[in-house]
């Protein structure tokens, strides 16, 4: 692939490959003009013929931004069925070529529409595939990449229940990403022993170990080189997601230091976990703002509001109003779409009357992976004067 790399540079085309490259770029702005208007039939239209001049031009390196660009603008079912379609059958030339990194770019514009649709069982097989096409063009350039598609793959199969399987691509994910010897379920095992017997000082410990290793992992993501728009948006979301496991685990921290009676290491950590969380909500926001989201995405930024509001709860540190933080900003449409969402009413409820008395309902909140299991321990947090 070390060709098709080298012709990205401008200077490295032939005079007809630029008169091709200029004839469809004026047709991709076109159908981005179309779009934006509202028009994604005329500029899936206009698009997919640049398309059809990198095709016959062979230049494929520029077929996956083409549909980058595009998927900006789909919100509809039908906008979005159009694009797969058109997808689909680019993937099928560049099949018979051989080009396997550009038919796992092709099929991360797939999944990302997948997931857009709400089809998590399709962007998860989708998000699996394009993981090891990508290790398979070069394990040690996208292993860390590799790794970030396997976490979305484990994150659609949590959304259809399928939780063995999400667990199983989620270690998977982790193990690729990690060098290190970390054994992630042997740490949330002990963590789970060591909160059942009641041994506070020693789950300190194992927490800091457990988000200690997360942040490792989020900061080597971070310096993972950017490839497209789709990549840039999936990789924000992933990035937001292991903030918001970090935060997870340090919610269960604050319950430790809270049953230890430490009151200044639970406000000291819900100091750092609020400004954490801020952080992971800004991410969201931003992808709500440019209509790069999905269902699930709008229920992750209501979860980590529910987060951050517990935070504030436990310590009776309330200084961030967390329906203002995440509605601040968001267009009107998506809004509406947000005030219906489970997490955003409990939160609602509990700034409301205090968590306390939102205990009611409590029992049953459907929670994560991470903190499901230490429901009781939450829930005897909660009562604790």
């Amino acid at each position: 692939m070390k060709w098709l790399v080298k012709k990205m540079n401008w200077d490295d085309y032939t005079i007809e490959e630029q008169v091709e490259i200029t004839q469809a770029m004026e047709l991709i702005e076109e159908g981005m003009d179309a779009g934006n208007a509202g028009d994604i039939r005329g500029a899936t239209y206009l698009v997919m013929r640049a398309i059809e001049i990198y095709l016959n031009a062979g230049l494929y390196l520029r077929i996956s931004p083409a549909f980058n660009q595009l998927i900006t603008l789909v919100q509809r079912e039908t906008e979005i069925l159009l694009i797969m379609e058109k997808v689909q059958d680019v993937i099928v030339e560049l099949e018979y070529l051989e080009l396997q990194e550009e038919i796992a770019k092709m099929k991360l514009v797939l999944a990302v529409l997948a997931y857009k649709q709400g089809n998590y069982l399709e962007a998860s097989i989708l998000y699996t595939d394009i993981a090891e096409l990508f290790f398979a063009v070069d394990p040690d350039d996208y292993r860390q990449a590799s790794a970030m598609f396997l976490l979305r793959a484990g994150e659609c199969f949590e959304k259809i229940g399928r939780l063995e399987r999400a667990e199983a691509t989620i270690l998977q994910a982790i193990r690729r990403m990690d060098t290190s010897i970390f054994n992630y379920s042997e740490h949330f095992n002990q963590l789970n022993r060591l909160i059942g017997k009641k041994k506070f000082d020693v789950a300190i410990e194992e927490l800091r170990e457990i988000a200690g290793f997360f942040r490792q992992l989020r900061q080597e993501l971070e310096d993972v080189e950017e490839f497209s728009e789709v990549f840039i948006y999936l990789k924000n979301n992933v990035l937001a997601r292991i903030f918001h496991m970090i935060s997870e685990f340090n919610l269960l921290k604050m319950m430790c230091y809270r049953f230890n009676g430490n009151e200044e290491k639970v406000l000291e950590q819900a100091e750092k976990s609020v400004e954490d969380l801020r952080s992971t909500i800004g991410i969201i926001k931003e992808e709500l703002r440019a209509e790069h989201y999905s269902t699930a995405d709008l229920h992750r930024l209501t979860f980590d509001m529910f987060l951050l509001q517990l935070f504030q709860e436990f310590a009776g540190y309330q200084v961030e109003d967390p329906l203002d933080l995440v509605l601040r900003g968001v267009p009107e449409h998506i809004q509406k779409i947000l005030r219906k969402m489970q997490f955003f009413r409990l939160t609602e409820h509990i700034v409301e009357v205090d968590l306390q008395h939102a205990m009611d309902i409590f029992d049953d909140v459907p929670l994560s992976q991470i903190l499901d299991p230490f429901r009781d321990f939450l829930i005897q947090a909660v009562h604790l004067e």
